[in-house]
Parts: C-alpha cells; structure tokens; sequence
C-alpha cells in the first residue's frame, strides 16, 4: 500500500490571497464605521442595511483570514488530516452570516414600508457613491485572489519530480482552488454589500430628482433577497465538504473509471473519494489483482495525482 499527503506553510498564491483578505479587512473595518454614520445622519435604511452588512463583514473577513493561516498547519498527532476543514467550516458560519443579515434587512425593510422616512438624498448619494467604490474595490481584491496565478499556482517552490512513495506538498492543481470556498464565503458577502451600495445610490438620485422616498427600503429589500440567495448555495458547497461528499468536478465514476481502465485491475474493493477542503481532494481506493504486478499501487496513485488533480491519494493492492 502506498499514500502520499499534504505539508503545511502557505504557498506564493495562499500568501497573496492572505494578503488580500488582510487588506480588505482593513478597507472595511475603517469605512464600516463611516458608512453607518453617514446612513444615521442621511436617515437612509439602504445605506443602514449595506452598514449592517458590512459589519457583518468585519466578522467574516477576520474568520476567513484565521481560517487560511489554521488551514495550512501541519497534520498533528490529533489532527493527523491537517485543519483543512476549517476553511469550509467559515464558509459556513459566512454563509449563515449572510441569511441573518438579510433577515435583519428584510425585517426593517417591510417595517419602513409602512412607515417611510424621507432620506437626506444629497448625503445619502454621496455616502452610497463611495460606498460603491470601497466595496467593489474590495470584491475585486479578493475576486482576482481566487483567479489562479500562473506557474505559482501549480508549485511550491519545489520543482524537482517526486516519487510515489513521497510526501507531495499538493496535487496538480490544488493550488488554484485550495483556498476557493473560503474565499467565496467572502466574496459573497463584498458581491452584497456592492449591491446594497449601488441600490442607495440608484435611490438617492431618483430621490433626490423627486420621486418616491419609498425606493430607500425597496432596495435594501431587494439586495437582501439577493444575498440568501447566494447564501444558500455557499450553505450547500460548505455542508457537502464537511460531509465527504465526492467533490461535483471529481464524481467517483471518474476516479471508478480510470481504476478500474489500469491493465491488470480485476476488481474494486474499495472506493473513497471525499475532499478536505475545496481544491484538496483525497481518493483511497483497494484493487485486487493476479498475479501481483510490480509498482502498480505507484502508477495508479501517479495517474490519480496528474489527471485528475487529487492531492491525497491511498493505494492498496491485494493478490489474495
């Protein structure tokens, strides 16, 4: 039987995604508190509802910045799959961050419908417009962190060949998507907060040209249906890692297929495909041949590896 596993330390694309999120982290925690300010003072709910959001965001951003630096520690006597999981866990909590700040938003929204306040439009149109540029700044920053990154997404500072029997620090393409649901849960919540942005500032022009105050709450409703609505399929993609799912772009008749298609596999015992976290995916799989066949535990565990991208594979053959 042969495996091969991962190794802690962030690679040149996890340290620029890191110092991406460090970045937008600090943008947001500084405008969150002007924002709210100026939603107070412009008596503005959709520019308070993108505020709520936002410090919601606060919360994320610090999460998802812990998750990555936990996710690349080193496997542990107790932890001996590493902390990968941490990642689609914030996902998650993000996820489910994101569905109670549009409830909140939905809530004062439907409750200002029949109650409207006029907003102060010129202050409100100036607030929204700089909010529409941090926030789509921000998502820019951490959309072009999920982009691979040339030859720097694939490596890790190590290009000599290795062995089967070696300790590989990723699969083949690992690194483009290893930080991608983190980094989603994010994204989502800066895509959100965009919106709610652009939905004042389209509120406060067509307010303050005279038409109805009651666009401020219509659009902090809509954003937040916008917001569940990604929220959920985040929700899905995190709770489907954390229950071992096969990955939807690794399906097991996949990984079956090429098994089963190696010269000298009879049969199949067993077959696990499962992910510890997005763009880290594992295959353990037991063959049974006769006769026995020398290095073929390697080859199959190379193929895995290389054509299908998986980083943690486990071989085992049996002639018995």
């Amino acid at each position: 039987m042969t495996a091969s596993g991962g190794s802690s330390g962030f690679t040149p694309a996890e340290a620029h995604q890191s110092r991406r999120l460090v970045i937008v982290l600090a943008l947001t925690a500084v405008f969150v508190v002007l924002e709210l300010a100026g939603a107070v003072a412009a008596r503005s709910q959709a520019l308070f509802a993108d505020g709520v959001h936002l410090l919601l965001d606060v919360v994320a951003l610090a999460l998802s910045v812990a998750a990555m630096r936990l996710a690349v520690r080193p496997p542990s006597e107790r932890f001996t799959f590493g902390l990968r999981r941490v990642e689609p866990l914030a996902a998650l909590v993000n996820a489910l961050l994101v569905v109670g700040a549009a409830w909140f938003i939905l809530e004062e929204g439907a409750a200002d419908l029949t109650n409207v306040t006029t907003p102060r439009p010129t202050l409100m149109l100036i607030v929204a417009a700089a909010a529409v540029v941090i926030h789509g700044f921000s998502a820019w920053l951490i959309h072009d962190a999920m982009e691979p990154r040339g030859v720097d997404a694939h490596t890790h500072g190590d290009e000599r060949p290795h062995t089967h029997d070696e300790e590989h620090p990723r699969g083949h393409h690992g690194h483009d998507h290893g930080h991608a649901l983190n980094l989603r849960g994010v994204w989502l919540h800066l895509v959100g907060d965009t919106l709610g942005a652009i939905a004042a500032l389209v509120a406060a022009i067509v307010i303050r040209a005279g038409g109805p105050a009651v666009l401020d709450p219509i659009g902090g409703i809509l954003v937040a249906l916008v917001m569940v609505l990604g929220a959920f399929k985040l929700l899905r993609d995190a709770t489907l890692v954390l229950l071992d799912a096969a990955p939807a772009h690794l399906p097991t008749r996949a990984v079956r297929d090429l098994v089963s298609g190696e010269p000298g596999v009879l049969e199949i015992a067993y077959l696990r495909v499962w992910s510890l976290g997005a763009g880290h995916d594992a295959v353990a799989v037991k063959v049974r041949v006769a006769p026995a066949i020398p290095a073929l535990a390697s080859r199959l565990g190379d193929r895995l590896r290389h054509e299908l991208g998986v980083e943690l594979v486990t071989v085992e053959v049996s002639d018995d």
